[in-house]
């Protein structure tokens, strides 16, 4: 398996962003890290291992990047206002750092794949929904979407701009029109650990009222918050994408592909 470390400057975070790149060629697939996590836990973890089939036929190529959540809505050394306004630039440092680099990397005109586990699914769906310019499809496993729980309730208007929950029932009719191209998948267990599935389902149900493109998969009471089953489902996400074509390094979503999946997601 190709594997590649990579620094990319970025004046917003004041210093480089390192990140771990596997794969050649195919759909280019952005890994968010779980909750202040750093770049190589996707690695760690064993993920790609788990995925290597996709990586190796070129159907996949992972960027996996840092997160600054340790320095956002985590550092509670901050104040709430000034913890909001760096997760913003958490999203100016992926939107014009990271993704400029994954597009010049032989992905010309292709939707990124945004991706992650546990609050790496917070990310996914926030910069889904946030940027469907950038990116086309998501896979968000086990998620939290509502951040007000590290604010004690505090909100303002950055907070409400980061904060997918808040902001999902009220997206402007340019924002529905461009999502109309794209596919959100939301998948949480009903087990052990999975404290925020009540918050999957809210956010399914806004974005449906919406018309915005979302599958909203929950899996036993047996599936737990945990690494064992992730793997189990970002295989299984994978292996639909792989059917449906979706996955080369030039692909992009549009609103047949993402009505087509979910009307037939279970026969495909």
């Amino acid at each position: 398996m190709n594997r590649d470390y990579r620094t990319i400057p970025s004046e917003t975070l004041g210093h480089p962003m390192e990140i771990l790149v596997f794969g050649h060629s195919g759909k280019p697939m952005l890994v968010f890290p779980s909750q202040e996590g750093r770049f190589f836990d996707y690695e760690n973890f064993g993920m790609p291992e788990t995925i290597s089939r996709f990586i190796d036929e070129g159907k996949v190529q992972l960027y996996c990047i840092d997160s600054i959540d340790n320095e956002s809505w985590f550092n509670r050394n901050a104040s709430p206002e000034d913890r909001a306004r760096r997760a913003l630039d958490y999203e100016k440092i992926v939107c014009e750092d990271i993704v400029p680099h994954i597009l010049a990397d032989g992905h010309e005109g292709a939707g990124i794949l945004a991706h992650g586990c546990s609050f790496g699914a917070f990310h996914t769906a926030n910069f889904m929904l946030k940027y469907p310019d950038i990116f086309d499809s998501g896979i968000a496993l086990s998620g939290c979407y509502d951040i007000s729980f590290t604010l004690d309730g505090f909100m303002n208007d950055d907070v409400f701009a980061g904060n997918p929950l808040s902001y999902s029932d009220r997206l402007s009719f340019e924002t529905i029109q461009k999502l109309q191209n794209d596919l959100l998948i939301i998948c949480s267990g009903q087990g052990p650990w999975e404290e925020w599935t009540g918050e999957a389902i809210h956010l399914a149900k806004n974005l449906k009222l919406s018309g915005v493109p979302v599958f909203l998969d929950l899996w036993g009471y047996d599936v737990a918050h945990d690494w064992p089953w992730w793997k189990k489902q970002i295989v299984y996400f994978l292996e639909k994408f792989e059917r449906c074509g979706f996955l080369d390094s030039h692909h992009r979503m549009n609103a047949d592909d993402s009505k087509y999946f979910i009307q037939d997601f279970y026969n495909v």
